[in-house]
């Protein structure tokens, strides 16, 4: 009862970062906004939103609460905010492109099991880990349900690898497993020291104007490939500005809950609590198709992604059995 108490933040992480993927395909189709657009908006304004929140609980109370034991984050872990930062950009990026090409479901079936092992082998190269037997095992049913997710839409029509197993899309999503497995080494580092407010809200605002400067470039050197049938004018729209200041809510709860989870629990239950998101998001994919309230991209083969979303979660859960990936961090901060 207690654990469920404590862990009821990752819980909300889950379902928000489930709802976020899937709401990012009717932004791209239906309202036509690209990705990055999506992106720098969104986790700008969540970023920001964050800062406000930490800044009227413990602004003034910051010492005695014990929320931000290291100081202001800024200038105290300017270093790790500023990896952490970098690699979050990638992930959100990519994340987000890939969803608009492969769909919610494949992306998170594909990027959630390959997160973890990415963990588990960067452990092993820059750490020199010992790998137990259990993780191995765990990293091999992870690898499995990764390849269902694979040759689940291995059929679908795709303008970039028409012929190839691995689309475009996968590949986005397999680089932003490798950003976010990366971020998060620094933002559990951050959380140690700093309130998960801070941390969440720093690492994002940081990421938001890193995108917002690519944006910038992008539309300024390459506008007819980011945007080649759509006017400027149709992106500050009051149907798609509000869109994006409502959609900036989901990252702003994801990001708060994720932080919460990690000062409460550790990388390693939090990981394993959050990875839900695997099958959670497909779930609701295809009930909102059934019910015909929300149409987006599925798997062609629905049972074989249902399939590797279950074998990536115990794959997850096996990796975690033993705490690997707690002391993989607590490793890293000493």
């Amino acid at each position: 009862m207690l654990l469920i108490l404590r862990s009821w933040p990752v819980f909300i992480y889950a379902l928000s970062i489930s709802i976020e993927s899937i709401l990012i395909e009717p932004l791209t189709t239906t309202l036509s906004i690209p990705p990055i657009v999506i992106s720098a908006v969104s986790i700008t304004v969540a970023g920001i939103l964050l800062l406000l929140t930490s800044t009227l609980l413990y602004g003034k109370n910051k010492i005695a609460t014990g929320m931000s034991r290291g100081g202001l984050i800024f200038s105290k872990s300017k270093g790790n905010l500023l990896y952490a930062s970098v690699s979050l950009t990638i992930g959100i990026l990519t994340w987000y492109d890939s969803i608009s090409r492969v769909g919610a479901s494949k992306e998170v079936l594909l990027a959630g099991p390959l997160e973890i092992i990415l963990i588990v082998v960067l452990a092993y190269i820059f750490l020199r880990e010992k790998l137990q037997k259990t993780q191995v095992i765990g990293i091999v049913v992870a690898i499995i349900g990764f390849s269902l997710a694979v040759i689940s839409d291995i059929n679908h029509n795709n303008s970039d690898f028409r012929y190839s197993v691995v689309t475009f899309g996968d590949i986005e999503a397999i680089i932003s497993a490798l950003g976010f497995s990366i971020a998060i080494l620094f933002l559990t580092k951050l959380v140690l020291i700093h309130s998960p407010l801070e941390v969440a809200g720093a690492s994002l605002s940081v990421s938001g104007l890193i995108l917002i400067g690519l944006l910038i470039v992008f539309v300024s050197v390459f506008q007819q490939q980011v945007f080649p049938y759509i006017e400027v004018s149709m992106l500050i729209s009051p149907v798609v500005i509000i869109s994006l200041l409502l959609f900036a809510w989901l990252p702003f709860v994801g990001a708060l809950s994720y932080s919460v989870g990690l000062s409460r629990l550790g990388a390693a239950l939090t990981g394993t609590i959050g990875s839900s998101s695997i099958f959670l998001t497909l779930a609701l994919q295809v009930a909102l198709n059934e019910s015909g309230l929300l149409y987006s991209n599925l798997p062609e083969n629905i049972l074989l992604a249902g399939m590797g979303s279950m074998i990536g979660f115990v794959g997850i859960f096996i990796i975690h059995m033993h705490g690997y990936t707690y002391r993989f961090w607590k490793r890293t901060n000493n």
